[in-house]
């Protein structure tokens, strides 16, 4: 054979021919090894075969097979060679030994043809026998491939989510089901998970995506699982669509965006897997400074020893919660200074576990307020201490004066020191009056003064209480004699005996009965005592009716209020404080009773104070 058709045969043969020296190194590289394995003739010759394309995990079996070869001359065999990209090739290898005359070794000379498809096929049909029925029944979508990356099986559910037909899909690389920027990343992951093949997440804490027919990408979860079988490991990749649940995901982190407070999410072991801006505002770290932190970097030094204990406790009984009740809780920020805190947990329940949701809020200004405002309250009792003091000292200096002045001008009325005209008989009159007025007036500011403080003594007693209003009647009947008006008492029988204040129930029912005689210019004023009923034998009911001018809508709400009167043309001439309803009110609730009231505007009023025991 001429050496022209020898380089011919060498260029044209469909099979990778390479010629390697006793040492390994490459001395020829024919054309089909450039197609097969990627390599320029130039970029191979002079180099280790092993190096150049024989994977790590089958470097003793290449050693092993130049053995055999030397030892009988020829040996065929079937094995996996590395390309330029990354990507293996099944091949179908016959390696012979060439000698000289001398019979030394010369080189090996190795035909490689690519047996891929064809392996593909019977690897193909050896899971589908055995696999077929147990993976058509799981819901995720199953891709199995061979040592090579080539697609062997694929169940419904994988032609479904990715779009492609079973008879698409067998005998490519895997990589076609993923975007084109990861494909060639995904080569080295390929060859170093058959290298140490294990059960596994893939790509944990990384954003997988896949890629359908049509060229859309979608998030994925991939689990890797190594598969023996009798053509050797095989990788099945459970693959689950997540789109719903990004996008779900996506909506919880626009709502932890949109909430007020701070918000951490923290599993289990303590680590920070979620925060919202708030947070990052708050406590001064960035993002990726707290992802993965424990959430104790947050909490001041003196607190963290006991806090994982607190964190393990709600993990062992979860719940909503606001944390620390009654005590000051603290936060601290990136640059050490601490702040005080309001914190809400609750449980959050999802397919990766239980985590729990902390709502932090800083409350540094409403502690600052509720301080200035206790400050103020202390402000206000020493203030309210200095006007029952003054209110106190005043009134007794007040009432001592005025006494004498109604002393001396009832003295002078009686005409024990001598006869009066009729002009200084007014004028005394006009006087013991103003004097009486301003009398009541000191008497009520000064009770006023000691409800106000509390300080009003309560001296519970039997009381008869028919006679505490047979005594008032008799007070108040000649001013109503006076007015011309109709002034019953309808009292019960036998005697009701009650245990009350005298001097307060007195003094109630007097302001009470004494405001409807002022106001009822024409008719009747009744004074009522309801006895106990068999079913509250505890409680007394007294009432007060007249049929007066009434009080209009608009005054009601405040008739209670202190110095209150009611801005009707016929009472401005009528004295008064504005203090007696108030003070009635006042004492009843210290008596534990309510006054109400009912009225219609120009037909009366009916004034109703109810009282139980004491």
């Amino acid at each position: 054979m001429t050496p022209e058709l020898t380089d011919k045969l060498w260029a044209q043969n469909p099979d990778a021919l390479i010629a390697i020296s006793p040492d390994g190194i490459i001395l020829h590289w024919n054309p089909a090894a450039e197609v097969i394995f990627g390599y320029r003739e130039d970029e191979a010759l002079g180099l280790s075969m092993l190096d150049l394309v024989v994977p790590k995990d089958r470097v003793d079996e290449e050693t092993h097979i130049q053995a055999e070869a030397l030892r009988h001359g020829l040996t065929v065999y079937e094995s996996v060679r590395r390309c330029k990209d990354g990507a293996l090739v099944h091949v179908s290898v016959s390696t012979k030994a060439v000698r000289d005359a001398a019979g030394q070794l010369e080189y090996f000379l190795s035909n490689k043809k690519d047996v891929t498809h064809l392996k593909v096929l019977r690897d193909a049909k050896l899971v589908e026998a055995r696999f077929h029925d147990l993976l058509e029944s799981t819901p995720d979508a199953i891709v199995m491939v061979n040592v090579t990356g080539r697609i062997v099986l694929v169940n419904s559910q994988a032609e479904k989510v990715f779009g492609y037909s079973r008879a698409e899909l067998l005998g490519q690389a895997v990589e076609v089901l993923l975007p084109t920027r990861f494909r060639n990343p995904h080569l080295a992951h390929r060859s170093g998970y058959f290298e140490q093949s294990r059960t596994r997440t893939m790509g944990a804490g990384l954003e997988l995506y896949g890629l359908r027919k049509g060229g859309e990408e979608f998030p994925v979860e991939i689990s890797l699982s190594p598969l023996q079988t009798e053509e050797g490991t095989m990788v099945m990749s459970a693959i689950r669509d997540i789109t719903d649940r990004k996008r779900a995901d996506q909506k919880f982190k626009d709502l932890l965006e949109t909430a007020p407070d701070a918000m951490v999410i923290v599993n289990r072991s303590g680590d920070m897997v979620l925060v919202n801006t708030q947070a990052v505002r708050l406590f001064g770290w960035s993002r990726d400074e707290l992802l993965g932190q424990k959430i104790e970097i947050l909490v001041p030094a003196r607190f963290r020893n006991h806090h994982p204990e607190h964190r393990d406790g709600f993990f062992g009984q979860p719940r909503a919660r606001a944390m620390g009740a009654g005590l000051e809780l603290y936060g601290l920020r990136k640059d050490g200074t601490e702040f005080p805190v309001e914190i809400s947990l609750s449980p959050l329940e999802t397919e990766e576990g239980l985590f729990v949701s902390s709502a932090i809020r800083d409350v540094t200004e409403r502690k600052r307020f509720e301080q200035a405002l206790r400050d103020k309250n202390i402000e206000l009792e020493n203030a309210a201490l200095a006007k029952d003091r003054f209110f106190a000292s005043m009134s007794h200096e007040l009432r001592t004066p005025l006494n004498s002045i109604i002393g001396f001008t009832g003295t002078l009325l009686m005409k024990l020191p001598g006869p009066l005209n009729p002009e200084q008989d007014k004028q005394l009159r006009i006087v013991q009056t103003g004097a009486r007025h301003l009398l009541s007036l000191i008497n009520d500011m000064l009770d006023l003064a000691k409800l106000g403080a509390n300080k009003l003594d309560q001296k519970p007693e039997t009381v008869d209480c028919n006679s505490v209003l047979e005594e008032v009647v008799a007070s108040l009947r000649p001013e109503a004699e006076r007015k011309g008006l109709r002034f019953t008492l309808a009292l019960p029988d036998p005697v009701v005996m009650f245990r009350t204040d005298r001097r307060a129930l007195t003094q109630i029912i007097i302001n009470l009965t004494g405001n409807a005689i002022k106001f009822t210019e024409l008719g009747s004023v009744c004074l009522r005592l309801l006895p106990p009923t068999p079913a509250d034998a505890r409680k007394l009911v007294f009432s007060v009716e007249d049929t007066g001018p009434g009080i209009a809508v608009s005054d009601q709400a405040r008739l209670f209020e202190a110095f209150s009167r009611v801005d009707a043309a016929d009472r401005r001439k009528l004295e008064g404080t504005g203090l007696g309803l108030h003070l009635s009110r006042k004492l009843a609730e210290q008596l534990g009773g309510q006054i109400t009231f009912q009225s219609e505007y120009g037909k009366g009023s009916t004034f109703t104070l109810e009282l139980p025991e004491s």
